[in-house]
């Protein structure tokens, strides 16, 4: 059936708008560089990591060692995957101008040392090499974002970036290299981590998952996020969050008819150990790109001693406190949006589902009393004239006042609540609007007021 021709004209406006707002906030992206071992889950974070490049400035795509093999940068993996990008980028970009081209992702596409012998060597016995020297390029320009560097594998290739920069170059060229540096560790796969950590102070690095803790995001989003499809493990996924990464939804919302990029997804369900190392930068209000400890689709990781993060532990609806709930409560929206992005790769935009637009109507960082009344409004509007759930929650976690918060009205875009008259000056809350469409999938967006006592 034909498109009819109100709704072709409506879309091609539609598409014109997106086009100068992402324009005008395109240098507000944040930039990333994924070093990846290439292991099956590293795969299958790699197609929606690609799904949402979109979100972020991609500044290279290094490959490292894992720990069960050297790296599989001979495989020719990912330029497989990005050949099978590049199918859908016309498409994607009906609904997204911004996606970078493919030619532009593989000429950031890097190796840096793939030898699992070399796993636990310090930075200075490591070979130099390429994937390296995009590390050191990106923390030296002149660009001013942080650069997020994410570990899929071992991190030995950015410790020996690093440790290049502070013997080679000058102390304030060392400074802002290191300010610039943001490390997202998907556990410490190899020595790197643990050197950076000890030997590098200045250094901001987020080991997720640590050991000796309860995994964080490692039975949520790993290979146990299903019961019993691997080695027998149990989930720590409830059986309602098991349903949004188990085989059938990922066949009919992923795999099956939704181009060649979906359909190279080498899992039969969810098990992407690598992707909440990405999920900070995906542009859906929360902003946790800014700061990882602010929480968000990421985790909340708390400082535990000096610039080192590890795992915090939020709390869920039955009382149960854990890190796995850091990751688990945002997980049917997460999953939601990237079934949209499957849909953006087939279908024109108006067959497609889009997020909501949301704004706030006052400053998001206020400042009060204890018990003054605060009044939280949000103004909102659909691309797709969907009809829009409000839903506003104080994120306790993310804040330092230990008390609860209660929000009448909490479903309206316009409420007030009363500040807890036992917080203490310096005390911060954090509200979460949670705006949602009832499209489908249903998507979600995010806005955070962030309330600091006086």
């Amino acid at each position: 059936m034909k498109t009819p021709p109100f709704k072709i004209f409506i879309g091609l406006c539609l598409l014109s708008c997106a086009g100068n707002l992402f324009a005008q906030h395109g240098d507000e992206k944040p930039r990333v560089i994924v070093t990846t071992d290439g292991e099956i889950d590293d795969q299958s974070s790699m197609v929606r990591f690609l799904m949402f490049a979109s979100d972020y400035d991609v500044a290279g795509i290094v490959q490292v060692n894992g720990v069960q093999k050297d790296g599989h940068s001979k495989d020719k993996w990912i330029e497989a995957q990005i050949e099978k990008y590049a199918e859908c980028l016309p498409n994607l970009r009906m609904h997204r101008p911004d996606y970078p081209d493919a030619g532009q992702l593989l000429s950031v596409l890097k190796v840096g040392n793939e030898n699992r012998n070399d796993m636990y060597k310090s930075p200075p016995l490591l070979s130099d090499s390429e994937g390296a020297q995009l590390i050191i390029d990106a923390l030296l320009d002149a660009d001013p974002r942080p650069v997020h560097i994410l570990a899929w594998g071992g991190a030995n290739t950015q410790a020996n970036a690093l440790w290049q920069i502070k013997q080679n170059h000058t102390a304030e060229e060392w400074r802002r290299a290191a300010g610039k540096a943001r490390l997202y560790c998907i556990w410490y796969q190899d020595g790197g981590g643990k050197w950076i950590e000890e030997n590098l102070p200045e250094i901001t690095i987020y080991e997720s998952g640590a050991p000796f803790h309860d995994g964080g995001w490692r039975y949520v989003w790993d290979y146990m996020s299903v019961d019993y499809y691997w080695k027998n493990r149990l989930s720590m996924n409830p059986p309602q969050l098991q349903v949004w990464m188990d085989k059938p939804w990922l066949a009919e919302n992923i795999r099956a008819g939704h181009g060649p990029l979906c359909a190279a997804y080498p899992q039969e369900y969810t098990s992407e150990g690598d992707t909440p190392s990405y999920m900070p930068l995906i542009d859906n209000g929360l902003e946790q790109h800014t700061d990882y400890t602010l929480g968000g689709w990421g985790g909340r990781p708390e400082y535990r001693s000096g610039n080192h993060m590890q795992d915090g532990d939020d709390g869920d609806p039955s009382g149960n406190v854990n890190s796995h709930y850091t990751f688990q409560r945002w997980l049917p929206a997460a999953q939601n949006a990237w079934a949209a992005r499957a849909d953006w790769c087939v279908k024109p935009y108006d067959e497609a589902n889009h997020p909501p637009v949301i704004r706030l109507r006052h400053n998001a960082n206020l400042t009060v009393k204890p018990g003054d009344h605060v009044r939280l409004n949000i103004t909102a509007s659909d691309p797709d004239g969907d009809q829009l759930a409000f839903r506003w929650w104080p994120y306790r976690e993310a804040g330092t006042y230990p008390g609860s918060v209660t929000i009448p009205d909490a479903d309206n875009p316009d409420c007030s609540f009363v500040v807890p008259t036992d917080t203490k000056p310096g005390d911060t809350l954090h509200v979460i609007c949670e705006v949602t469409d009832n499209g489908t999938p249903r998507l979600t967006r995010y806005q955070r007021v962030t309330i600091t006592v006086l």
